[in-house]
């Protein structure tokens, strides 16, 4: 740094109140510092940025918690990214998007989405005053249509439709059906013999036909069957129960009363 004239010192850890990875983006800048160290007899002079940053946060800590309610949007900051989501500052408060409130689609983790330093739009989903710091929920998904609502009027109840497996659970298999509109197949199910795993009848990124069963919306629920589809031929049901010789006859002859034989 240059003080009028006089060279000066600034510790990486006294540039900003976050990490500055790369200090090359900071030459040519005039910043605003505060002296934190100064001995003229070694011609030592250290200043600090990050004290007058902190100062000007709490200023705007205080204003932004006065006006601050659930259902606003804000620009932020991305912060730091964890397992479990990123918190962001929206000038002088942070908070945290939740990584099931980043996006309406399943998330692995939340640096496929985001990274420190990224601008972002989120709203405020709820404030915790009773925290020292208060707690503040942020999410990204909101500011977005979700994929669910908007393609679930698509799909009806009964009809045999085309989707992508997804992922496999002991339980069943997930099926997506559109983009973000995902059901779920039940193990009893995926075929008519017993089954002990989905990994016996479907694998990921398989397409398969199933027939939709019922359509929850409100609490965002498809749920699937791969047997019943395969039971359904051109629209026609195919009656699994029936003896092959029977159904050879009937062929043959007809769906009338069979004649002859014994009595």
């Amino acid at each position: 740094m240059e003080v009028a004239g006089h060279p000066a010192f600034m510790p990486a850890g006294q540039v900003d109140v976050h990490h500055v990875p790369d200090l090359t983006v900071m030459v040519g800048q005039r910043l605003t510092c505060r002296v934190i160290e100064l001995d003229k007899r070694a011609n030592r002079l250290v200043l600090s940025r990050r004290e007058v940053m902190e100062e000007e946060r709490q200023r705007n800590r205080e204003a932004l918690l006065e006006t601050l309610e659930v259902g606003q949007n804000h620009p932020a900051l991305i912060t730091s990214v964890k397992p479990y989501g990123a918190f962001a500052d929206l000038g002088g408060v942070e908070g945290l998007i939740h990584i099931s409130d980043m996006t309406w689609e399943r998330l692995s983790s939340p640096e496929t989405l985001v990274k420190p330093g990224d601008q972002v739009m989120v709203q405020v989903l709820k404030i915790d005053t009773d925290q020292v710091p208060p707690r503040i929920g942020l999410g990204m998904k909101q500011l977005t249509t979700d994929p669910f609502t908007s393609s679930v009027g698509n799909v009806s109840e009964g009809e045999v439709v085309s989707g992508t497996v997804t992922r496999l659970a002991e339980f069943g298999a997930f099926v997506e059906l559109a983009a973000g509109l995902e059901g779920l197949i039940h193990i009893s199910e995926l075929a008519h013999e017993r089954v002990n795993r989905p990994s016996q009848i479907v694998s990921v990124d398989q397409v398969v036909s199933v027939k939709v069963l019922s359509i929850d919306a409100e609490r965002k629920r498809i749920a699937l069957s791969l047997k019943q589809a395969q039971d359904t031929d051109g629209g026609q049901d195919v009656d699994r129960g029936e003896d092959p010789m029977i159904r050879k006859l009937k062929a043959k002859w007809g769906d009338g009363p069979l004649k002859g034989g014994i009595g």
